[in-house]
């Protein structure tokens, strides 16, 4: 009976601090009140399973979680409504230019990294994350840079998205003006004599954002003829598929008089879905049409191990082309393994068996490529709530992200952002953003390949046993050295206020007058969840008693130096 009143208290409490429900997955409570036979087994295992699922474990989170199991704790988090940056960027960079203040990404960074640390939608918020290094725009190319409000509304379509349907991220993400002035479908008309349509998005839509290079198995093996890969299109492919995506420009280019080149008035008219001048507004011999109109032959369907050609007929309207297309590149065979394996990648190990993506890839197909439920399925899967026994040539899990490593640590020790400025910011990270100290930071990356490639294979032991490690291509001597220095300032600098640019770590955890065993303990509890190796423990602790000797309560010197040597050890870095 104390069980089950105490989570009646949780789930009562939780209730009346839940935000609204998203349409996708609403989800009302259908539990009753005693342990859930899903229920973690001990509060490590809710830790491990947070630090999956979000941007890092809370005492909070791992008491909830042990009190409502996976399963309702993913139908919540499914449920919950998006936690939006636009709004905040917007009414900052506003606030800013009104007073004469500078405005950059910084602002659109500083709420990214407020979100990743407080925001209730912790689920989404992480499969955003995940979703925008597989769909990727960056501020470092393409003139986006100066897009800080815009840039904001493309993380947050991807949140927006993240629990629906496949299909239709999809064409929210083409249709989307920071995408397009990316790779080049905004502003991209139809070929001439002299001229064809650019080639950039056709190309990437097929080869990133859904079927790959190859023709795959369920279990993301390559289809074989005659021992080879068979190649999932062709350059003529491109061609024809880059005439679909000709015709776009804003929302508000003016009709009268015709104005392709005009519009982008607005904030809300930058981000607003790209507008297409086709047939649905000029006739096809009008000047003032860009769409191409002729008939295209795009990438054919590959089906029963037999490929299908696929035409787009001549003379259709621009949303036509587009919805054909793209449902074209949606029903895929590829589509499933080849973005099942990716997000299994980002969230649980950079290895997953076939039999895993097999699993997660019938999912997607079965749920129409429902997004909710795909992450359900990754999440919960027996490769991901059971990690094997650590052995020599284990190939399990992956490198924690340098994000990730900030993420989880501010959310461990309960770290208090300082107030908003007098123009409504919320100060993060410092002195300014952290793509050079980290070598990644949330939509920076330097190409449109991510930061690192799903297929990255570090030379030495991972390569040779063919086994991927993308993280590691983001590791080396430099990025070393400059992550170390990026923890300690928000760690060392960051463990005594006022502070006013980037969050202060509280050290309520460790208690009033610990000792080295405690504080051991308390690093291995809150960053480590239980793995701790004992010779990690007894470094650890030979180094906390000199510091205890030396710098005695109330110095928090001992806790800040824990905290900020576990950042740097290996042990924090992977992710198991």
């Amino acid at each position: 009976m104390q069980a089950s009143a105490a989570r009646a208290i949780i789930l009562a409490a939780a209730a009346a601090a839940s935000s609204a429900q998203a349409s996708t997955h609403d989800h009302i409570f259908a539990g009753r009140f005693d342990i859930p036979p899903d229920a973690p087994a001990s509060a490590n295992d809710a830790a491990r399973f947070l630090t999956q699922a979000t941007f890092g474990p809370t005492p909070a989170d791992v008491a909830y979680l042990s009190a409502v199991g996976y399963g309702e704790w993913i139908d919540e988090q499914l449920a919950k409504a998006a936690t939006l940056g636009e709004p905040t960027v917007e009414a900052v960079v506003t606030a800013r230019t009104n007073n004469g203040q500078a405005v950059n990404q910084t602002q659109r960074l500083n709420r990214w990294y407020w979100q990743a640390a407080y925001a209730p939608d912790q689920l989404r918020q992480r499969m955003a994350f995940a979703l925008s290094q597989i769909f990727v725009i960056s501020d470092q190319a393409a003139g986006l840079n100066k897009f800080y409000v815009e840039m904001s509304d493309y993380q947050d379509m991807l949140a927006r998205d993240a629990f629906g349907a496949y299909r239709t991220l999809l064409g929210d993400v083409t249709l989307h003006p920071m995408m397009g002035q990316y790779l080049n479908a905004f502003h991209n008309v139809k070929g001439s004599a002299t001229t064809s349509p650019d080639e950039n998005y056709a190309r990437e839509v097929m080869q990133l954002f859904s079927i790959g290079l190859i023709q795959r198995n369920a279990d993301f093996s390559p289809v074989l003829n005659a021992g080879q890969p068979i190649p999932t299109y062709d350059q003529d492919v491109i061609t024809q598929t880059a005439k679909v995506f000709t015709g776009f420009t804003y929302s508000d280019a003016p009709l009268s008089p015709p104005s392709f080149f005009g519009g982008g008035l607005t904030y809300a008219a930058r981000y607003a879905p790209m507008a297409c001048w086709g047939l649905e507004l000029f006739g096809a011999s009008d000047s003032h049409m860009k769409h191409d109109v002729t008939q295209k032959q795009v990438v054919a369907s590959f089906v029963g191990g037999v490929s299908v050609p696929n035409a787009i007929p001549a003379n259709q309207t621009c949303a036509q082309d587009l919805q054909d297309e793209l449902d074209i590149l949606a029903t895929h065979a590829n589509v499933a393994p080849f973005i099942s394996r990716q997000l299994i990648q980002r969230f649980v190990t950079s290895n997953p068996s076939p039999a895993y993506i097999a699993r997660v890839a019938n999912v997607f197909v079965a749920s129409n490529g429902d997004l909710g439920d795909v992450l359900k399925a990754i999440l919960t899967d027996g490769e991901a709530r059971t990690a094997p026994a650590l052995n020599a040539g284990d190939s399990y899990g992956k490198l924690r992200e340098p994000v990730l490593h900030l993420t989880a640590m501010w959310r461990a020790f309960g770290a208090v952002a300082p107030a908003a400025d007098q123009y409504g910011e919320i100060h993060m990270i410092g002195n300014g953003g952290l793509f050079s100290a980290f070598g990644q930071s949330p939509l920076e990356s330097p190409t449109v390949f991510n930061f690192y490639l799903p297929d990255y294979q570090q030379p030495g032991t991972f390569a040779d046993n063919h086994l991927y490690s993308p993280e590691l291509q983001i590791t080396n001597e430099s990025t070393t050295y400059s992550t170390a220095d990026a923890y300690y300032n928000f760690t060392a600098n960051a463990s005594q206020g006022p502070l006013t640019d980037r969050p202060l770590l509280s050290f309520g955890a460790f208690g009033a007058s610990p000792d080295a065993a405690s504080i051991v303990a308390t690093i291995n509890a809150s960053m480590l969840y239980g793995t701790m190796s004992s010779a990690m423990q007894s470094s650890l602790t030979t180094m906390l008693t000199g510091l205890l000797a030396a710098s005695p309560p109330p110095s928090v010197e001992p806790e800040w130096s824990a905290i900020y040597v576990t950042m740097l050890s290996p042990e924090y870095a992977t992710q198991r």
